[in-house]
This record gives structure tokens, sequence and C-alpha cells, in this order.
């Protein structure tokens, strides 16, 4: 329309109004068609764009609303089915919604939880703690809390589970708790079972007196248990040092273990020890120590073991070998008077030549012309059979005596030798020959000569007596001392007597088992508790003719015997 005016304003001013007012109707009329084709050319454009841009805009919100249909089938999917338990509850504890998975978990289905007191699937004992956990959640808008609490099954079962929760607020201004609650049951059922095996160790540890340790060789670190804290006396604590250790060791056994310690460090090997332990008020503890070498993933040595206050044990074994004292006290006393006659005759025979050779001297001495060179021989005689009748009342005395154990180097000839000087007038009133070979250049061992005198005294004796049914052979008694290979001393008695039953072998040992009518049953018993205590072993065998042979070995004496 203004094109046509101004085309009509044209026409006007150059041609005059009277054509001007013709040409201007046609001009306007031309104009307006122009104007009325633009108009509607661009009307039309503007139509096209504009339904494409709401064509567009509904193609968009369809597929929004698809893809938020599709998203919340996948979270309703996700909330329904993921093996987790998802509660939802308003700030009054109502349940208002809950997973498929988490009610049936419980034994439930959801419409008999929604719209429930939340405190429904739990412990009464357990109640305060949810309220209070939720009051928590509701305190701190936005932030995560986690516990671990029983939930309690439609059936009465617990379940346990980890709860991670969170308060939100919704649109409508109302708080709400979402709670996700993970099972633990099998990792609590393990826990409770790993504690309740640890308690139990802890008591077996307390009951025999036994606690364990671990040592790490690099580092020096030494765990110990709880009870092995109590054993040394120290307040528990996550780890001790050898320097620790060490200071509770006697004084007199530290060199000694310390060695052990060295060895152990250096070598990598399993090692077995025992020492005493000084305690702060003076008392003393004995403890056994024993541990195993494994290497560690970093290839580190690192030894695992057991240490066990054998205190009470040890205090048994010495009354016990108080006890075994005694006896074979009794048992040497015994033997001894059975033996008064044999006795009695080597003490008679020197005190006899004695007083024939005090008689003498006095003659010599009584002549006009003294005879002195004789007096003086008969005084040395004299002074002679003195001597061996005090040898003969010493070992007598020293069988008899009760003193302590007192090991010393020992030549094992020399202790036969000394029971044979007893054993002289019982071997020849009973009619026994004796055949001595004792092998020479013997090693020696360590041993109380007491004990060891009772018992090759046992032996011979027991000996003797085996041949006393025995009258259609000689009685021959054969004493043999070897040394064996394997750095041991052998010591053989064999007699020609009755010889072993097969059916009492087992029981030769036993205390008071005997096979004479007048025997205690103590004398072979207390010889294998003699030789064992030694470090040998004591045996008997029939012999391939008649008779028995009982054979007993010592070890040969070391250097280092006596550390």
């Amino acid at each position: 329309m203004v094109l046509a005016l101004l085309a009509a304003a044209c026409t006007w001013f150059v041609l005059g109004p009277v054509i001007a007012g013709y040409l201007v109707a046609i001009v306007l009329l031309i104009g307006l068609l122009l104007a009325s084709l633009i108009m509607m050319r661009v009307l039309a454009g503007a139509r096209r764009q504009m339904e494409a841009a709401i064509e567009g805009r509904a193609t968009a919100e369809q597929r929004a609303i698809e893809a938020l249909r599709e998203s919340e089938a996948q979270w309703k999917e996700v909330f329904e089915h993921n093996p987790v338990m998802y509660f939802m509850v308003d700030a009054n504890g109502v349940v208002l919604s809950v997973n498929s998975f988490g009610a049936a978990q419980l034994g439930y289905v959801v419409d008999e939880l929604r719209g429930q007191s939340v405190l429904k699937v739990f412990f009464e004992e357990d109640r305060d703690l949810v309220l209070k956990s939720v009051d928590v959640c509701l305190t701190n808008i936005g932030q995560t809390h986690s516990w671990e609490i029983r939930k309690v099954r439609k059936d009465g079962s617990a379940l346990w589970v980890r709860e991670n929760a969170k308060a939100v607020r919704q649109l409508d201004n109302r708080l709400i708790v979402l709670i996700a609650c993970e099972d633990i049951t099998e990792r609590k059922e393990a826990e409770n079972a790993l504690r309740q095996s640890e308690s139990y160790l802890a008591e077996a540890q307390r009951l025999s007196h036994t606690g364990s340790f671990g040592w790490r060789v690099a580092s020096s670190e030494i765990v110990w248990s709880e009870e092995t804290f109590r054993i040394f006396g120290y307040d528990k604590a996550p780890s001790v040092t050898l320097d620790k250790v060490a200071q509770r060791i006697h004084p007199d056994d530290r060199a000694r273990a310390q060695q052990t310690i060295d060895r152990a460090s250096r070598d990598g090997k399993d090692f077995n020890h025992e020492y005493r332990l000084l305690m702060p008020n003076g008392s003393v503890k004995y403890v056994h120590a024993t541990a195993h070498a494994v290497i560690d993933a970093s290839g580190d040595i690192e030894f695992v073991g057991a240490v066990t206050d054998v205190t009470a044990s040890k205090r048994a074994e010495e009354k016990l070998h108080e006890a075994q004292a005694e006896l074979a006290h009794v048992a040497r006393v015994t033997a001894l008077g059975e033996l008064a006659a044999s006795i009695a005759h080597e003490v008679n025979q020197p005190l006899t030549a004695v007083v024939a050779n005090a008689a003498a001297c006095l003659r010599w001495l009584n002549r006009e012309t003294p005879n002195l060179e004789e007096a003086r021989s008969t005084v040395e005689s004299i002074i002679k059979d003195g001597d061996r009748a005090g040898d003969v009342i010493q070992r007598v005395r020293a069988m008899v005596s009760t003193t302590a154990d007192q090991k010393v180097q020992l030549h094992v000839n020399e202790i036969i030798n000394e029971v044979i000087t007893l054993l002289q007038h019982e071997l020849f009133s009973h009619g026994v020959s004796l055949r001595m070979e004792l092998a020479p250049d013997l090693g020696s061992v360590l041993g109380d000569r007491i004990q060891l005198q009772q018992v090759v005294l046992n032996l011979v004796i027991n000996g003797i007596e085996a041949m006393q049914p025995v009258m259609d052979r000689p009685r021959e008694l054969v004493i043999r001392t070897v040394q064996a290979k394997d750095d041991q001393i052998l010591v053989m008695v064999r007699d020609c007597g009755i010889g072993l039953a097969v059916e009492n072998a087992d029981r030769l040992y036993d205390a008071f088992f005997t096979t004479k009518s007048g025997g205690m049953g103590m004398g072979l018993s207390i010889c294998r508790s003699i030789v064992e205590s030694h470090g040998g072993r004591l045996s008997a065998s029939g012999n391939v003719g008649p008779g028995a042979t009982f054979q007993f070995s010592l070890p040969l004496y070391q250097e280092d015997d006596s550390l």
C-alpha cells in the first residue's frame, strides 16, 4: 500500500491532476494487488515456519515424555528388582514406599508395609536406635548417614543390614527419608564366628597356659597374644621388642636364649628352647618356646610359634624327681641290706689283716733287738688294709646318702669296679663266676656316680638271682663295656639264668611289677629312670642260649655337655 501511494503521488506530480487521476487509480490498484500478493507470500512463509516450529516442539515434547516414561520405568525396575532393600519414610517414620525385593527379603509383600510404621521391621530393643538415627538424618538434610542394625523378618528371624540414609525435601516442602539397606548377615555371622573362635582360642590358651607369637626378623617386630602378655607379666600392647623380651629372661639363661635367637635369625630355621623368666616380684617362671619359620609375601623370614608356661609341670617334675630319688634311696638301702653279709665280709677281711699285722708288729718290736724294718713293713700293711676298709665303708655310706644329683665326668669302668668290690662275697656265696670284659681307653660320661653305681648294682644282683635255679651248668656272669660308633658307651650284663618270659617282656620296667616272691618291683623301673635322665636307654633281650642280657647306653662326654 505504501509503494502504491508513492507511485500515485509521483504520477500526479509529473502528469498533472487530470491524467494523473486515472493513472493514480490504476497505480493504486496495481500496488494494492502487488502488496496483497507480497503479504500473502510473507504470511504463508511465516505460517509454514510457525507450523514447523510447533510441530518440532510437539515432537520434542513427545520424545521428552517418552524418554521420561522410559527412564521412570527403568528406575522403577531398578527400585523394584535391585537386590538392595529400599525404603522411603516420612518424618514420622511411616513407610511411604518399599521395593518388592526389600519387602520379599523381610517376608512381606509391599502392601503389608506401605503405610505402616518403619519400626515394625525392627526388634523392640533396637527401636530407640532407629528413631535416633532417623532424627539425625532429619536434622542434617542432604547428608548421608550410615549404621549397622538388625531387622526382623516376618517369621521372627534376624537380618543384619547396613543402612545408608539421607533426608530430602519434596516440592511440597515435606521431608522424607530415603534409605538403602545392604544385607550384611553373612559378614556379621562370619565376624561373630571369628569373634567366638578367638574367644575360644583365648580361653584355651588361658587354660593351657600357652600363648602364641609372631616374629618378623627383618623389622624385629614381635606380636603376642593376650596369654603371652600374661605369661611375661606385661600390659597388652600392639607389639613388643626383643629387648623387652630379654628383660624378663632370667640373667642365668639370657646368654643361652640370645644364642638361640641369633641362630634363628641367621639360619631361618625352626627353634625349640626352654628358659626361665624372672618376674618383677622375684618369682621364677619356666617357659618353653617353639617356633616354625615361614617366608612371607615379601620374601622375609617370619616365625610363628607358641610359648607355654611350664612352671607347674616343672614343679611337679621336681617333686616327682624327689620322690624317685627317695625311692631310689630306699632301693639302695634295701639292696645294701641284702648285701650286708658281703659288705661285712669286705670290711672284715682288711680288719682281720689289720689285727694280724698289728700283732706281728708288736712281736717285731718286743724282741730284744727290735726289727724296725719288719715293723715298718707291717705298719704299712696296716695302713693299706685300713684304707681298704675305709674305702668299702665310704662306698656304702655314699650309696646310702641322699645327696642331690651331682653330675660330673666319670669313667664307666671305674664305676663297675667299685660295685664289684662290694659284690665279691655275694658272687662267691652264690657260686657265680664273674668275667669282666671291660674295653680299655673308653671315653668318659657325664653322670651321677651314686646313681650309675645303683644301676650296675641292680643289674648284677638281678643276674645273680636269675641264676639261682640253675643246677645243671656253671653260673657265669659277664660284664662287658664297649664304645659304639654313635658316640655311645654300652654296658652289658649277661647271665645264663632262666631267661625272660615272653609274656612279661612288655612289663619289665613297669613300677611294682616283679617276678620275685619278695621283690618290690622297683629295681628296673628305677634303673630305667636313672639311665634316661642321663640321656641313655635301658633294654633287655634273651640270649641265643640260656639266660638274658641287660644293656644300657650312655652318651659319650662332650666338652659342651656341661653348658
